[in-house]
């Protein structure tokens, strides 16, 4: 069947299916206030994002009858830290005349409702790719099974963070799917007699607020675990030795394999590591934690970063993200058949782009997205993980 529909309207299709999409899987992006979208950036890849750290308690100061004010007044500064590394992600499909002559009935919100999702996940799994315990290490629950994660352990969490003084408003979770997935299937969730959310929870699989938690649910959160990598040990100093490894001070590792090493456990025990050189590391039983001493040396074996992230506590500003397009200039823009920005109401950008290349009979089209992220203020995210086997 030949191509009924009007070309600028699966274009229109293409990108409106492509942002809902985007939208639809970067909702847990919502937790975090300080994403700034659809900056400009001018003269550099810089540019500062405010962030609001947990203020400390016992800061109030006290007055004393008819005391100055003025005097106990300090000055208020909003704290910023800079995204300087920024990422170009894209999806893109491609095709030569003959090819398209004979492609089936095209449906162009499919197409790009399935490349939207494609490249939120993407976008999604790197910016979760700064969670990691040598870099977020406070206090969380114990590990748990994705079948065990319920409302109680919400509750335990729930007490940690107000032991820890974080404010009421602006806390969420951001949990794996299967995880997500046991929490919503509680009684005290599902049952709409009990939520009062006239059946949503069960029709549409929103899991909504638990116990002042929002709650999110995405495949694009990382596990961050990494490969096994081989290691030996030195002589009387339990110095491990692997050449350009990729650890870093208070990562969590599992050693899967180990050959002597009396006092240090294979597979089961999760260590953390610390004097990180180029070439070599030690571990110690906690984050930043005495270094451990063996009773016999490791001779080899493998060592491998064994986050296991199955979950995130945040508040806003625990991680900072912004989004940046950048526009082709006039001299481009007028080599290319077709470009388009889709801009949603937040500012969230797409860009579309269209062109040709007559010598390879060739056509593409991509739907690209810019944008930068990094750790933000380190005491404002709690990692929950799946139970160590």
């Amino acid at each position: 069947m030949s191509h009924t529909i009007e070309s600028k309207l699966q274009l229109t299709e293409v990108l409106d299916a492509s942002m809902r999409a985007v939208k639809r899987k970067l909702l847990p992006l919502l937790a975090f206030s300080t994403v700034y979208r659809n900056v400009a950036l001018k003269g550099n890849d810089e540019f500062a994002v405010p962030f609001y750290p947990l203020a400390p308690v016992g800061s109030s100061v006290t007055r004393t009858p008819n005391g100055s004010r003025k005097a106990l007044a300090s000055a208020t500064t909003t704290e910023s830290r800079s995204i300087t590394s920024w990422t170009n992600k894209m999806q893109a499909i491609s095709f030569t005349a003959k090819e398209r002559a004979r492609q089936p009935q095209f449906n162009p919100e499919k197409h790009g409702q399935m490349k939207g999702e494609a490249l939120a996940y993407d976008i999604l799994g790197d910016i979760f790719s700064v969670v990691r315990a040598s870099r977020y290490n406070s206090t969380t629950i114990a590990g748990v099974s994705s079948g065990n994660f319920d409302e109680n352990d919400v509750g335990d969490l729930r007490t940690i963070v107000a032991n820890e003084f974080w404010p009421e408003s602006g806390r969420s979770l951001i949990l794996n799917p299967s995880y997500g997935t046991n929490l919503l299937k509680q009684p005290q969730i599902i049952d709409a007699s009990k939520r009062g959310d006239g059946g949503r929870s069960f029709r549409d699989g929103v899991i909504g607020e638990v116990l002042n938690f929002d709650v999110y649910e995405s495949a694009g959160l990382q596990t961050n675990n990494g490969a096994p990598f081989n290691i030996t040990g030195e002589a009387d100093d339990d110095t491990f030795t692997a050449a350009a490894h990729p650890l870093l001070n208070g990562d969590r590792v599992i050693f899967p394999t180990l050959t002597g090493g009396t006092g240090l456990t294979a597979a089961t025990v999760e260590y953390f590591v610390r004097d990180v050189t180029t070439n070599t590391f030690k571990v110690s039983a906690t984050v930043g934690g005495a270094a451990l001493n063996f009773t016999a040396d490791v001779t080899a074996g493998t060592v491998r970063k064994y986050e296991d992230i199955q979950g995130i506590a945040v508040l806003p500003s625990a991680i900072l993200i912004g989004f940046a397009p950048v526009p082709p200039t006039p001299a481009i823009r007028k080599e290319l058949f077709e470009y388009e920005e889709l801009v949603d109401e937040s500012g969230l950008v797409l860009q579309y782009y269209h062109f040709a290349d007559p010598d390879t009979d060739e056509e593409v089209q991509t739907i690209e997205c810019h944008y930068g992220y990094d750790v933000g203020d380190e005491a404002q995210l709690k990692i929950i993980r799946g139970l160590l086997a």
